[in-house]
């Protein structure tokens, strides 16, 4: 069997790239219920008597019990359970992370919190790459349609379900020979009618609702352009006293807010330094742009100052300040967030192509060919 024919076997779910994003947050949230429970009760142990209960346990509980959800069980109604199952043991593990590299088995391995954020973000690169990748084949189109039908025998078949399998029927090629036998199946099958969404379900879409209205308001944006230009202003004065402190000290740079020697420096200082420098560039040029009326390539600007931080940046901060640099990487995010919903709206005025469309979803969202989500 050549790799081709290994990968045409291999189909995917039409909602993978939101699976992995919920195993993906689960995890993170996880990792942050753990350190602030073990901050706040001291870094308590289980066990006694030479025993130690490590919470690695815990996450292979968590793995097995969702390798068995999806071993035992058909259909897609496992899959998100055992996303979130599955992120929640991942980040049990990983945790531990610092006992597993160090040779005295060290907890607190201070590029322990480092290599956890590296290895969150990677997954998130790769989650972002594979929704970016090639569209759902024809086969797959018609696999996830059938999918769905499989509900039928055990009643959790309904109309929201229908439109769903139709709209993944009308992204399947015309020729395919399969599509119509589906097709035809499914006109035949009775469906409920559609559930009501979970209360859970309704509150994110009226806080989702209630976010772009906030978004729409001139005074949402005005905070966004006053918040950036207090970062291009506190860059400028950060810039500014490096390079006063570098010649007036004759020879001496900050390290953080300390005095300490260019020449004594480590990579982590250094890079710290050049990131932030970097991400104050963007910033200041995007505000150079705004100030002349640019807004859209202003906001560009701005998103890459971000992500820059939340790349370069972020991960220098997260060895030298351990979790302590969670609310700063938070703050971040946030920002990223409320930026991408102005671009958005910047974009839509400009009469251009949004850069992200709506998927075949569990809501009943009409497919496109990106087979994995909103981005």
């Amino acid at each position: 069997m050549t790799a081709l024919d290994f990968r045409r076997r291999l189909v995917r779910h039409s909602e993978f790239g939101s699976l992995q994003e919920t195993f993906l947050v689960s995890a993170v949230v996880t990792i942050l219920v753990i350190r602030t429970q073990l901050w706040a009760t001291n870094y308590p142990q289980l066990g006694g008597g030479g025993l130690h209960i490590a919470h690695l346990l815990w996450g292979g509980v968590f793995m097995t019990i969702t390798i068995g959800a999806l071993l035992t069980y058909l259909g897609r109604p496992p899959r998100r359970p055992a996303a979130v199952l599955g992120g929640i043991g991942f980040g049990f593990f990983v945790d531990e992370l610092g006992k597993f590299i160090t040779s005295d088995n060290d907890y607190f391995f201070e590029p322990a919190a480092g290599l956890i954020y590296l290895i969150l973000i990677g997954l998130f690169l790769l989650n972002r790459s594979m929704r970016r990748g090639p569209a759902l084949t024809s086969a797959e189109y018609v696999a996830n349609a059938l999918d769905i039908i499989g509900q039928a025998p055990r009643g959790a078949f309904d109309e929201r379900q229908r439109r769903i399998a139709e709209d993944l029927l009308d992204r399947a090629d015309r020729d395919d020979p399969l599509a119509p036998a589906v097709r035809a199946l499914l006109e035949r099958i009775d469906a409920a009618p559609a559930r009501p969404p979970a209360a859970p379900a309704l509150r994110v879409a009226a806080l989702r609702r209630r976010a772009e209205q906030v978004v729409a308001t001139a005074a949402f944006q005005r905070g966004v352009w006053t918040v950036f230009a207090v970062w291009a202003i506190g860059s400028a004065l950060v810039v500014l006293s490096l390079v006063l402190s570098v010649g007036l000290e004759l020879g001496h740079a900050r390290r953080g807010a300390v005095s300490d020697s260019i020449g004594e420096l480590s990579i982590m200082n250094i890079g710290s330094v050049a990131s932030s420098f970097l991400a104050g560039l963007l910033v200041l040029v995007g505000a150079a742009r705004l100030r002349h009326g640019g807004r859209l390539a202003a906001y560009r600007l701005f998103e890459r100052a971000l992500l820059v931080q939340i790349f370069v940046t972020n991960v220098f901060s997260f060895v030298e300040s351990q979790f302590a640099a969670v609310f700063g990487a938070a703050l971040n995010l946030a920002l990223l967030v409320a930026l991408r919903y102005v671009t958005r709206r910047e974009e839509g005025a400009a009469g251009l192509e949004l850069g992200a469309d709506p998927q075949p979803s569990e809501a009943g969202l009409k497919p496109i060919p990106h087979p994995s989500g909103a981005a």
